[in-house]
């Protein structure tokens, strides 16, 4: 026989009632489950294995559901450091159990129509996360890994996901450009074009089927090396950065430390590279042209993007 705990560990963790119900499971089952610690109850009407200290746990037991990074992080999401808890219930809820240090934000009830039991859906969770991100890095890497993930498609998609709590955050979408198949290239992508160099990222090697992480600006073929994806291809990593030579740019990779923590050296050791190269090579007016301009804090917001402005005037001749 399929016990309660089984029946809510094959949804994902977390089952209603009437779900329970449906399945067979009568109120003695339910307190029977509950006592013998096989399930919890977060929330009235609700069971669950997951672990007390869960953010989705905490989530449900307060009447809402997790928003902005914590629902992002819960599916995946790439990120230094655990963020806080964030819990969207709809503006008309009443009757929570609030807990200290707990973030709660009221939404429009069409919010609720989406997501899961436990969570907003990924699309509006990104919308608020960006916008209240540290550090327009930690922005760009959700979104890149938003892309990567195919919670958003093409970049109109994403500019109209990212734009529904403030316009500026569109901008977002020149920044990112998709192709970070890690948190190491989102994050070492963005600090260099802030600093002022082009990246290309996912460039092909010649007619090979080899892919450089990032072509910056013109000669330095940068490579991230994650120790858990590249400590088994030493060999193929080493015929990599020989292609790379031969095509005329440096080979160059930098591994978690070298981004995470010491990006310093790192960055000065690329410039130093490029330096003795002769300077960045010409490259196309696209990508770093086009970025919008990054503004300083205001109120809630760490960090603004300028929105352009409209041409009001009319931009070809006639007659």
């Amino acid at each position: 026989m399929t016990t309660i705990a089984e029946l809510v560990i094959s949804a994902g963790g977390l089952l209603h009632k009437r779900d329970l119900v449906a399945h067979g499971a009568t109120d003695r089952h339910l307190t029977a489950a509950v006592r013998s610690r096989g399930v919890t109850r977060p929330r009235r009407g609700w069971y669950s294995t997951w672990d007390r200290t869960d953010p989705r746990y905490v989530a449900v037991s307060i009447g809402g559901r997790l928003t902005g990074a914590a629902a992002l992080h819960a599916l995946g999401a790439w990120a230094w450091t655990r963020p806080p808890i964030t819990v969207s219930v709809p503006e008309t809820a009443s009757r929570l159990r609030r807990r200290r240090g707990i973030r709660v934000v009221w939404d429009p009830l069409d919010l609720s129509e989406r997501g899961t039991a436990w969570s907003v859906d990924p699309r509006d969770a990104l919308a608020r996360a960006v916008v209240e991100a540290r550090s327009l890095e930690d922005a760009v890497i959700l979104v890149d890994w938003a892309r990567q993930a195919g919670v958003v498609f093409d970049d109109d998609d994403a500019a109209e996901v990212l734009s529904r709590k403030h316009a500026d955050a569109a901008g977002l979408v020149a920044w990112s450009e998709g192709g970070a198949e890690s948190i190491l290239e989102s994050a070492a992508g963005t600090r260099l074009r802030c600093a002022g160099h082009h990246v290309r990222r996912q460039v092909p090697v010649g007619r090979s089927r080899k892919i450089i992480d990032m072509v910056v600006d013109g000669i330095i073929g940068f490579e991230t090396d994650g120790r858990q994806h590249h400590e088994k291809r030493f060999h193929e990593d080493r015929v990599k950065d020989a292609a790379i030579a031969r095509e005329g740019r440096i080979p160059f990779r930098a591994g978690t430390l070298m981004v995470r923590d010491t990006w310093e050296e790192t960055a000065a050791a690329i410039d130093a590279l490029i330096s003795t190269a002769g300077g960045p090579r010409p490259v196309a007016h696209v990508g770093n042209s086009c970025l919008p301009r990054v503004l300083g804090p205001r109120g809630r917001r760490h960090w603004r993007l300028a929105v352009p402005r409209r041409r009001r005037e009319q931009e070809l001749p006639t007659g």
